[in-house]
């Protein structure tokens, strides 16, 4: 090697055992050259032997490396997380959400990271982190974190924590504190729709999803173009006199009852130890007709609920049941479209029928379509 072009690693000698015709060979040597220019490489003992055994060698080898400028490599600005909180106020003793983006006011790319959410707030367990993808110079990533805060207050503490990283394998962190209240929801004195969501998950049962359900239908009815006519009460772990007060309490026009039934169609609500109590069908038709000149609809979003849907269609103008089994994301999915379809300004026909295809769409099966069913007295 010339003296410009020093050798750092690997050998300065090479040997091969046999090189067949036409077949390359090449090894490589780790060189740190010192000055830019062309430069020879030369060597005096190029030796082989032929298919015959003849010996030869080449002592006038040589050849021109060329060593370029060396090319400057432009420094790039890192990412830099702006971390900004959309929601300013939480429902106490509900499920609900804060909202944000995070913002990179860099110079490179976030190509992975993560927003960690801490307060005094019991975190959905699948929902305690939220990942972040690819986010360029000057992009937004939103987030949402489902929570329920239990303690109202007017400037309860929220800290946001991001660990994210880049192309060349840098970290960025940013962590922020932000406030927000806690407090009931404002009344809507305009709502002319009162819907009563009342829920029961006996311990002794299957376990359901019935918050995500509740927390599913409250963003359905808030988004909706005529969300200022509804006004959603919920009361979870139902027992016998709690159905009868929250009726009493809120007269609801919509009644929507979510969680088990027997596969005769009769609702479990909880006794006070949290096991099943089995309500009867001729009890509830009973109960229902009492309140029938204040309730429009009753859904019971519950496994083998239409028999019990019939019996509540005498005194009730509609009434939907579940024919079969169903599982816990087909009753979301119903749900979710049926209120949606409300807020929108549908009929209540309507939004059966869109709830009916909202579970078709997720239904492997394909018989999800014909789970509900819709019972009607003109």
């Amino acid at each position: 090697m010339p003296a410009q072009i020093p050798a750092l690693r690997g050998n300065k000698e090479f040997s091969i055992a046999r090189l067949e015709p036409g077949a390359e060979w090449s090894t490589e040597v780790r060189v740190r050259p010192l000055r830019e220019g062309q430069w020879e490489a030369t060597s005096t003992n190029f030796s082989f032997r032929d298919r015959l055994g003849n010996g030869h060698r080449v002592t006038d080898f040589k050849v021109i490396l060329d060593v370029d400028a060396k090319v400057e490599t432009p420094l790039v600005a890192p990412p830099r997380l702006e971390i900004e909180l959309a929601t300013t106020r939480l429902a106490c003793g509900e499920w609900d959400s804060i909202k944000g983006e995070v913002l990179n006011t860099g110079g490179s790319a976030i190509t992975r990271g993560r927003l960690i959410l801490e307060g005094p707030f019991s975190m959905d367990p699948r929902g305690v982190a939220v990942p972040l993808g690819r986010v360029a110079p000057g992009e937004r990533e939103p987030f949402e974190f489902h929570l329920l805060a239990e303690k109202p207050g007017r400037a309860v503490p929220v800290f946001l924590s991001a660990v994210c990283s880049d192309g060349a394998g840098g970290r960025v962190d940013r962590r922020i504190r932000r406030t927000v209240t806690v407090g009931p929801l404002e009344p809507d004195s305009s709502a002319d729709v009162r819907i009563l969501y009342l829920s029961a998950n006996p311990t002794d049962t299957e376990r359901l999803d019935l918050d995500i359900e509740l927390r599913e239908v409250r963003a359905a009815l808030r988004q909706g173009a005529q969300r200022d006519r509804f006004e959603l009460h919920e009361r979870g772990a139902l027992r016998v006199f709690d159905l009868t007060q929250a009726l009493l309490d809120f007269s609801p026009r919509i009644v929507h009852l979510s969680g088990h039934a027997t596969e005769d169609g009769r609702f479990l609500a909880e006794t006070a130890g949290g096991t099943a109590q089995v309500l009867s069908i001729p009890g509830l038709a009973a109960l229902f007709e009492v309140v029938s000149d204040t309730v429009e609809c009753v859904i019971v979003n519950a496994c083998h609920s239409a028999h019990l849907a019939e019996a509540l269609a005498g005194p009730i103008s509609y009434v939907i049941g579940m024919r079969s089994w169903l599982g816990d994301q087909s009753a979301i999915h119903f749900s979710v479209a049926f209120y949606q379809a409300l807020a929108a300004g549908r009929s209540i026909e309507t939004a059966f029928q869109l709830g009916r295809a909202a579970m078709a769409l997720g239904d492997e099966r394909e018989h999800g379509r014909e789970v509900p069913v819709l019972f009607h007295r003109p």
